[in-house]
C-alpha cells in the first residue's frame, strides 16, 4: 500500500475463510485435526466445523490457533473478519440489485459529468457509489434522511419539483462546503463585512468569485458556488454544518448578476437572523401561493436582501428615478455609479417592482456561469 492511501479503499473481488487457510496451515506443519483439537482443548467436531466454514473463528479461538501453530490471533481474526465482510457483500448486491430502479430518478447523464459516477450505466456498482455519495445504507434510509431535512426546511415545496437532483445538489453543496476551511462564526464580523460584499458587485465574476469565498471564510460563512442542475428550481440554501459553521450555497439557475447578489444577500439574511437548525433553501417560486404569507422568514430575508443592495440613503434618488417618464439606460448607469452598485441590480429591482419593461435593460445585467 502506497503511504498516505487510505486503508478500506481496497476490497478484493475474492477473499478465502479462514478455515482454508487454517486447512493449509496444518498440512504445511504436519499437524492432524485431531492433534490441534488436543492442543488446543477444542472438540475435533469444532476444529472441522471452522475448517469447513460452517463456525466462526472466534478471538479466543485465535488466540488458541496462535499457542497451537504459531500464527499470530491477529491473523486469524483478520481472515475471519474479511470472510465475513465479503460474505456481507455478497448479500448486499443481491439486495440492491432489486434497487436498480432508483437509479432512473436521477439525472445520470449530470452525475456522471459531476464525477459522482464514472458511467451512466445501470449498475450495483453505480447504486453502491451514489449511496456513497450521499452517505446512506439504502435507498430507503436516502429517503428517510429527505423528509428528515424537509422538516428543517423552511420550504413547503423543499424537494421541488425533482426531488432526486435537488437532493443531489445540496449533497454537492456540502460536500464542498465541508472541505472548506472556515474561521469560527463571528456574527458580529459578518455585519460588518456585508459592505465590503456589495462593493464586489461592481468586479468582474474572475474577482469577485475568489474574493467572497475568501471574505466569507474568514467569518465563518463556507460559501460554496455550485452550478444548478437541471430540474432544479434551487438558486440558493443556507444550511449549519456546526454550531461555528455555516453553509451558503449558490446556484446560477437565473445566471445573471442581480438575481445572483439578491441570492447571496437573501441566504446570507437567514445566517444572521434566523435560527441555526434551520435549512434555507432559496426556491420561492414553488412556495404554494397559499403559503407565502406564512412563511415571515423568506419576507425578512427578501427585504435584508433589498436593504444591502440598495441602503436607505438612496431610497429617494431611486424613487426619482422609477418614477421618472420614458427611463434610459443612461439615467440608470448614472444612478448605480452614484449608488456605488452594478447597473444590472437595479435593472433587476426595476422590473420586479414592474416600472420596468422585462425586455428592457438587461443589457446592463451581467452573465453569471458557475459550470
Amino acid at each position: 500500500m502506497t503511504p498516505g492511501a487510505d486503508p478500506t479503499a481496497y476490497a478484493p473481488q475474492t477473499v478465502p475463510p479462514p478455515g482454508e487457510t487454517l486447512k493449509e496451515t496444518l498440512e504445511v506443519l504436519g499437524i492432524p485435526q485431531a492433534d490441534l483439537a488436543r492442543r488446543t482443548g477444542l472438540s475435533t467436531k469444532h476444529i472441522n466445523q471452522v475448517i469447513q466454514g460452517t463456525a466462526a473463528l472466534s478471538p479466543d479461538t485465535a488466540l488458541l490457533l496462535e499457542r497451537a501453530t504459531g500464527v499470530p490471533a491477529g491473523l486469524w481474526n483478520a481472515r475471519e473478519a474479511a470472510w465475513r465482510t465479503q460474505l456481507a457483500r455478497e448479500e448486499e448486491e443481491k439486495a440492491l440489485a432489486g434497487h436498480l430502479g432508483w437509479l432512473d430518478h436521477f439525472p445520470l447523464r449530470e452525475l456522471v459529468s459531476r464525477g459522482i459516477l464514472p458511467d451512466g450505466s445501470k449498475s450495483v456498482k453505480n447504486l453502491r457509489r451514489l449511496l456513497d455519495f450521499f452517505g446512506v445504507a439504502t435507498p430507503e434510509v436516502a429517503h428517510n434522511v429527505w423528509r428528515g431535512y424537509q422538516a428543517a426546511f423552511r420550504r413547503s415545496s423543499v424537494l421541488s419539483p425533482n426531488e432526486y437532483a435537488t437532493a443531489t445538489w445540496l449533497r454537492l453543496a456540502e460536500h464542498e462546503a465541508r472541505n472548506q476551511h472556515c474561521e469560527p462564526y463571528d456574527r458580529a464580523a459578518l455585519t460588518a463585512l456585508l459592505p465590503r460584499l456589495r462593493e464586489l458587485t461592481l468586479q468582474e465574476q474572475a474577482i469577485w468569485s475568489e474574493e467572497l469565498p475568501r471574505l466569507c471564510a474568514q467569518v465563518g460563512v463556507a460559501l460554496v458556488f455550485v452550478p444548478a442542475l437541471t430540474k432544479t428550481n434551487v438558486s440558493g440554501a443556507t444550511r449549519w454544518l456546526t454550531s461555528d459553521k455555516v453553509m451558503v450555497a449558490l446556484s446560477d439557475r437565473f445566471k445573471t448578476d442581480d438575481q445572483f447578489w439578491f441570492s447571496l444577500f437573501h441566504e446570507l439574511a437567514h445566517v444572521l437572523l434566523h435560527g441555526k437548525r434551520l435549512t434555507f433553501m432559496d426556491d420561492r417560486k414553488n412556495l404554494a401561493p397559499d403559503k407565502r404569507h406564512e412563511d415571515a422568514s423568506e419576507d425578512e430575508a427578501n427585504a435584508f436582501a433589498a436593504n444591502i443592495l440598495l441602503p436607505p440613503e438612496y431610497a429617494a434618488a431611486y424613487r426619482r428615478l422609477a418614477a421618472t417618464p420614458y427611463l434610459s439606460l443612461a439615467a440608470i448607469e448614472i444612478f448605480a455609479r452614484t449608488a456605488g452598485i452594478a447597473p444590472g441590480i437595479v435593472v433587476g429591482r426595476l422590473q420586479h417592482e414592474r416600472v420596468y419593461d422585462w425586455a428592457k435593460g438587461n443589457g446592463l445585467k451581467r452573465k453569471v456561469m458557475l459550470g
